[in-house]
């Protein structure tokens, strides 16, 4: 890789230390509740990510980080620095907005038709490994049954 640098590191290292909140917990979760809205735990960082279409040409994506009431000060403060990894201008997450461009510019050329991306396939069954987009395929599947699309 030309552009990897060895010599890189953050000024301060504090981003990328979470804490554990939870016994047996995750260090990632995402749960999407309808197609466009993912609640996320991402190290201490608790988040909403809700995609609005503005029409066909345009969306916003709207980041609402939260924490708990009985947050300490210290863990407040962990969670707003480690949100630097998120949001519309994240470490992390720059590529999600990025690639949510990509797809509606992709798709966008059908106006009079419908737009499928598709990658390994259009059932929904089970799978030997987690590199499946069956869960996705699955909850469209429903999410167009209560549409009536």
């Amino acid at each position: 890789m030309k552009s990897f640098l060895a010599d890189l590191k953050l000024e301060d290292p504090r981003l990328l230390q979470p804490v554990k909140e939870f016994a047996g917990e995750a260090t990632v979760v995402m749960q999407t509740v309808w197609p466009n809205l993912i609640i996320q735990q991402q190290s201490n960082t608790l988040a909403a990510r809700q995609l609005v279409t503005r029409g066909p040409e345009t969306f916003d994506l709207i980041w609402t980080f939260f924490g708990y009431a009985d947050d300490d000060d210290e863990m407040t403060a962990r969670r707003l620095r480690q949100a630097n990894l998120m949001g519309p201008a994240g470490l992390v997450s720059v590529d999600d907005s990025e690639m949510m461009e990509l797809q509606q510019r992709g798709v966008g050329e059908y106006r009079e038709g419908a737009a499928v991306v598709e990658l390994g396939g259009s059932d929904v069954a089970d799978a030997p490994h987690m590199i499946t987009e069956t869960a996705i395929r699955g909850f469209y599947r429903y999410y167009r049954e209560v549409m009536g699309i």
